[in-house]
């Protein structure tokens, strides 16, 4: 359409992959090259600079203004909404912190914090149809909720994240680790809040973009390649001349879907999500092991070489388990009206087989304050060959509960006032636990056994 068109004076090519000229006299040789991404430090260090002033760019930053959404333009939308919608101006810094959160974060060329447009507009399409359907608020929190309500992944359920999914398929592992270190990464922004974009903590490299593209018939994993393809693809945006992140709260649920689906399978974590919220933590405050066994087991299926795992494998295997439904709030307590990073707090993990404490977590406990009810689990391997001695099952998880109360692991969850400890056996396809509630009256004070922590005539939380 291009080459040796008589009929073409310009054309304009967006969206695409850097084109190659590979000879002088190929008829398509007048090519400008607009780059999205910046390639080097220069690029990132006047970006903030450039962010602010209401042009375009020039040279290589051409135009890169000109696409996706600047905080002006989504204010401006807003306006126009409010005329049909008078309330959308009565609250619109509540509107504009929601948008934010979810669908800003894209570092286009030199332009940071640029909101996705399909998203942004899909957004406040779905806001309107809200409230032209519900009684107008009477006040910020009952519009916080509408706002929240609306808020949703739209872009990501326009298109397939099949490529990488495909990668997960062949380097199940690798992306695992990978995955869990950009979903830590943009949590750890979260907890924090205030901090800037550029300053999150532990950064996940990438450098030399143009090299980095992957090679589908190789078989070794290419981290920098999987990271450039979800570059590209919207996935991940710059944060500086040598890592990226992940952007905002929509795509931290693709990754999050994602997660789940490499560590429990996607039949598991489809279902995951569909839990009713708190449903892990109710059975953990009253004592009960089933659902956490039937996690720790279920999701089998997508680990390979069972033969050779050790106990620290099914161990982390269960760690990232945890992780993953937390997230689908199967952890959070039911009295929150919503699931928040922060309600799960693992404080030990990977320390399988060196004689520590092997994972320890802390939640809300049944009173629904943070950080008052503790969870031990202590792991021993199942040979292969003793799979159908239940006797030994029993009597590995019993020594896996000892473990924890003989080398005081308990003093790990400081500030807890409940706990649970777990001895859990564990191997091919078969897990066996025994597990222990206590409680103590304040934090200087002994633990004493208890038989449940929730009061289920007094709770009507758990009920």
């Amino acid at each position: 359409m291009f080459k040796d068109n008589d009929n073409l004076q310009k054309g304009l090519l967006f969206g695409v992959f850097e084109i190659p000229l590979t000879e002088l006299g190929s008829g398509a040789n007048n090519i400008k090259e607009i780059r999205m991404i910046p390639t080097e430090e220069s690029d990132i260090q006047s970006s903030i600079l450039s962010a602010s002033h209401p042009h375009s760019g020039s040279g290589l930053d051409a135009l890169t203004d000109s696409f996706w959404f600047n905080a002006n333009e989504v204010e401006l939308m807003l306006d126009q909404s409010a005329k049909t919608h008078p309330v959308i101006g009565t609250y619109k810094p509540c509107i504009m912190a929601t948008i934010k959160d979810w669908y800003n974060g894209y570092y286009i060329g030199r332009f940071r914090g640029k909101y996705n447009p399909w998203s942004v507009s899909s957004f406040i399409e779905t806001l309107c149809s809200i409230l032209s359907q519900t009684p107008p608020p009477q006040s910020l929190e009952q519009m916080q909720l509408i706002t929240q309500s609306a808020a949703r992944a739209f872009w990501v359920t326009t298109g397939t994240t099949g490529l990488i999914e495909a990668q997960i398929d062949k380097y199940r592992p690798q992306f695992v680790g990978l995955a869990k270190r950009l979903l830590s990464d943009y949590e750890s922004f979260k907890a924090t809040d205030k901090t800037p974009l550029h300053k999150r903590a532990v950064p996940v490299p990438l450098v030399a973009t143009r090299l980095n593209l992957i090679n589908y018939d190789s078989e070794q994993f290419s981290e920098p390649g999987l990271l450039t393809l979800c570059l590209y693809a919207g996935y991940l945006t710059r944060r500086e001349s040598t890592s990226v992140c992940i952007p905002n709260h929509e795509v931290y649920q693709v990754w999050l879907q994602l997660f789940a689906r490499a560590v429990m399978g996607t039949e598991m974590a489809d279902n995951s999500a569909n839990y009713m919220r708190g449903s892990l933590l109710q059975e953990l405050l009253r004592g009960q092991t089933n659902l956490l066994s039937t996690l720790a087991i279920s999701s089998h299926g997508v680990l390979s070489n069972h033969n050779s795992y050790k106990e620290k494998d099914y161990a982390n295997h269960v760690a990232n388990t945890l992780m993953a439904v937390s997230r689908f709030g199967m952890l959070t307590h039911p009295d929150q009206k919503s699931v928040s990073i922060s309600h799960v707090v693992p404080i030990r993990e990977g320390h399988t087989g060196v004689g520590r404490c092997d994972y320890a977590m802390r939640l809300f406990g049944s009173d629904n304050q943070p950080n008052r009810f503790g969870v031990i689990i202590e792991f021993k391997l199942i040979e292969n060959h003793r799979r159908e001695d239940s006797a030994y099952h029993g009597m590995l998880a019993e020594e896996g509960l000892q473990q924890i109360s003989d080398k005081n692991y308990e003093s790990f969850l400081l500030g807890c006032l409940e706990r649970m400890d777990v001895g859990m056996a564990i191997g091919n396809n078969v897990v066996h636990t025994k597990c222990q509630l206590f409680r103590r009256d304040c934090v200087d004070s002994p633990w004493y056994p208890v038989d449940s922590l929730v009061d289920d005539q007094a709770n009507q939380s758990f009920v």
